[in-house]
């Protein structure tokens, strides 16, 4: 049920138990809905986020990786205080200082969302903060090709 992988999914980010995840995300999630698969991916975003101890190890996890990419693209509309975006920026910063992985950072990085017109939207970012993530993404595009 709905519940039951919700609490699998919370207890398995306080344990770290990626292959639980992996599990999760992979297989058991095939048989919810469309609606579901966006709660349970919100769920997983924000509980995560929440973690103090989930990341920054949980990103050296290729079975993580993968599962954060699945949410990632399975997410409702909005996502409570813009968590989405919080985890985006997280994995845009620990593959550019920790991996120097360039292109990935890049692409999690051009997959924020930014409202530019309805100031009241969690993902609400004037136009100076939007330059700057489109800067960011371009310098990475650049260094990626200055080290192949």
């Amino acid at each position: 049920t709905m519940e039951s992988l919700t609490q699998s999914v919370a207890t398995a980010i306080q344990s770290s138990d990626y292959a639980r995840l992996s599990d999760i995300f992979a297989s058991q999630w095939q048989s919810l809905g469309q609606g579901e698969q966006r709660t349970l991916a919100s769920h997983f975003i924000k509980t995560a986020i929440a973690s103090p101890s989930f990341f920054p190890d949980a990103f050296r996890s290729s079975q993580i990786m993968t599962v954060i990419t699945t949410t990632l693209n399975h997410l409702p509309p909005t996502v409570e205080n813009a968590a989405d975006n919080t985890l985006r920026q997280k994995i845009f910063d620990f593959k550019l200082n920790d991996e120097e992985d360039y292109s990935t950072a890049a692409r999690m990085l051009a997959g924020l969302r930014m409202e530019e017109n309805d100031e009241g939207s969690v993902y609400y970012m004037p136009p100076i903060e939007r330059c700057d993530v489109f800067v960011k993404v371009a310098e990475c595009y650049l260094e990626e090709d200055l080290t192949v």
